[in-house]
């Protein structure tokens, strides 16, 4: 009989492999056991009974402390290009947002230059009518007999 069942190993397993990748899923990515367990979803006494997956995982872990320097360049290289990709993404969205925008400044240029050309042309003809002379119409007188 097994100390640990194959789920939980499995889970274990994939977290380890997360965790030494640098691309934890549920934890901040420190290499602990506590971590461990959090990031496979299994209680710590679980990830306790895991001996030997235990003992692999705290040898790659001075592995790694070790090898930091190296392992810690090839993980900023690997920052910079995936923030390139992303700026260059974002970069792209701004753009096109630029030129809707711009495009949206041109219409209401438009209708603003549309709106003032119809205000002018109120006020002339506003002009004119104060030239123009009212002559009031009278009505007959009304008469009240009928």
């Amino acid at each position: 009989m097994s100390a640990l069942g194959a789920k939980s190993e499995a889970a274990l397993r994939a977290a380890m492999t997360r965790l030494l990748d640098g691309r934890p899923e549920r934890t901040d990515g420190a290499l602990t056991v506590a971590n461990l367990a959090r990031e496979a979803g299994v209680s710590r006494a679980t990830a306790n009974r895991a001996v030997g997956l235990l003992a692999e995982f705290r040898a790659a872990e001075a592995r790694q402390r070790r090898s930091s320097p190296r392992t810690l360049k090839e993980r900023v290289r690997a920052l910079e290009a995936e923030l390139r990709v992303v700026r260059g993404a974002e970069i792209a969205e701004l753009r096109g947002l630029a030129r809707t925008l711009a495009q949206h400044i041109q219409v209401l240029t438009l209708q603003v230059a549309d709106r003032d050309a119809v205000i002018a042309g109120l006020q002339d003809e506003l002009d004119r009518s104060r030239e123009a002379k009212v002559v009031p119409l009278r009505r007959p007188p009304r008469d009240d007999a009928n």
